[in-house]
Formats: C-alpha cells, structure tokens, sequence
C-alpha cells in the first residue's frame, strides 16, 4: 500500500509541475513603496483589524503545503472539546506521509491538544486525516467543510483537497485567503501556544514522547516574531504562516512558493514594514 501512496504521489507530482510550469506566469505586483521578498507571493495583514498592511501577489493562488493544517486545526477547536479524543485510523496511516519525529499506530488515541500540538508543531499529516475522519467521515466531506468554512471568513475561490496539505491537483489557495484563516485561528489560545512550541511532551493512549521543532527556533532570532506554521511541498516550495507583535500590534505574514533560505527572512520582511 505504502508503494501504491508514493507511486500516486509522485504522478501527481509531476502532473502538477506541468501545469503550473505551462500556465502563464502571473505579472508581479509589489505595492508600491514596499520592500520587495524572494518569494512569489505573500501578505502582511493587521491580526485584529485584517487589514491588508503588505501585499504581492496577494490574491495569486498556489499550492499552500502544510499551511493548510491552519484550517484543520480551526475546525478541530472549533468543533470538538478538549477532552475529546481523536482516534488515529488505519485509512490516515496508509494514504497520508508519515514522519520520523513520531511513530503513530492506527487506533492510537490522543487527546483534541495533544492533535493540535501534533498538527502545528511537527506538522503530522496522518493525525491531519484522522481529524478529518472523525468529524466529518471522509476526506471528501471534510473538505467540502473546509471551502464552506473559508468562504464564510471571507475567501473568494478556496481549493482545498485534504486535511494535511501534502500536494494534490487543484489544491490551491492565496496569501489573503490563509492571512483570513489564520486571523480566526489565532482567537484560540490553544493554537497560539502550539505555534510558539519549539519543544512539548506528547501522551497518546500508547505512548509518553517528546516532540521537537528545530526549524521554529530560526523564527525566534526575531525579536518581534510570536508564533509560526511553515510547510513545504514538492510543488509548492516552502509556505509560511508567522506572527509578529510590536507594541501592542500583531501582524501576520503570509508566504507562498518561496525557498529555505529565504523563507523567515520574507516573513520578518513584511513584518517589519508592518509593524
């Protein structure tokens, strides 16, 4: 099964490659008087007020990677308590990626923090599907959840095609329809600590682990930085999703299809001019 998910994948790989490589390039706009960033989109908008504070590119949809979890998360908290348990299925084990930061069984249990902290700390795709399982029975009704609840924050054309944000043809979103989604995710306390956690317990009905992300600890060299998701795809390059607070003024930025080096350095970019 596990060779029939990567040979899938890899052919929706390079049918998305191609698309994306033969449509026409969309002409860049940077507002004027802005900072230019490497990546090819992103936006800096006001967390309380939404306004949009940098832009480029703003509206131009891509593949948004694993920032696609913002939703999922959102609707976790927003639909289940925190005593509630996810249940990890053997159906998320076998279509979604694993990771080597933790080894997950199919009935394995957690708690709805414990998914959270899972989802936006290490980004685990496999508790992502679980999620969307347990609330709406499948992928396909979840996503469909998803683009209704995106609409409703005020996203024009949302794409979403899974719970995880590994790459899928059509999936697609703009830097102002994530800036929105996570706007709302950020009126969860719960969510902010999760993006601020470099290092947390973890306790499962199997398991007592500890993760660790390493790549968070690069967004705290800035000094106004609060909180981060970031993503990466095979598509849709290195996408981030960071807050920022200087006096009392919290910023998100948003970055789409843009690279490792260059990926904090963009976030604080918009940021700075921002704040």
């Amino acid at each position: 099964m596990k060779k029939k998910v990567i040979i899938t994948s890899s052919i929706v790989a390079i049918a998305c490659l191609l698309f994306f490589t033969f449509q026409p390039k969309p002409e860049t706009k940077v507002h004027a008087n802005q900072p230019n960033i490497y990546a090819k989109s992103g936006i800096a908008i006001d967390a309380t007020t939404g306004e949009i504070l940098y832009g480029k590119n703003e509206h131009t949809t891509a593949q948004p990677g694993s920032l696609v979890k913002l939703m999922t998360a959102l609707l976790l908290l927003e639909r289940m308590q925190p005593e509630d348990e996810v249940t990890i299925t053997q159906h998320a084990l076998d279509t979604e990626e694993g990771t080597k930061k933790i080894k997950l069984q199919a009935g394995e249990k957690l708690k709805r923090d414990e998914a959270l902290r899972l989802m936006l700390v290490i980004s685990v795709d496999p508790v992502a599907e679980s999620v969307a399982e347990q609330l709406a029975g499948s992928k396909e009704k979840f996503t469909a959840l998803m683009n209704r609840r995106a609409k409703e924050l005020g996203s024009k054309n949302p794409s979403f095609k899974n719970a995880s944000g590994i790459d899928a043809w059509g999936q697609h979103m703009s830097p102002y329809d994530l800036a929105l989604i996570a706007k709302e995710l950020l009126k969860h306390p719960e969510a902010v600590k999760a993006m601020q956690t470099v290092t947390a317990p973890i306790q499962t009905s199997l398991q007592d682990t500890t993760i660790t992300n390493n790549g968070r600890k690069d967004l705290f060299h800035d000094p106004y930085a609060l909180a981060s998701k970031s993503g990466r795809t095979n598509i849709g390059g290195y996408t981030l999703a960071a807050v920022y607070e200087k006096d009392g003024k919290r910023v998100i930025s948003i970055v789409l299809t843009d690279d490792e080096e260059h990926l904090y350095k963009d976030g604080a970019i918009m940021a700075h001019y921002s704040l």
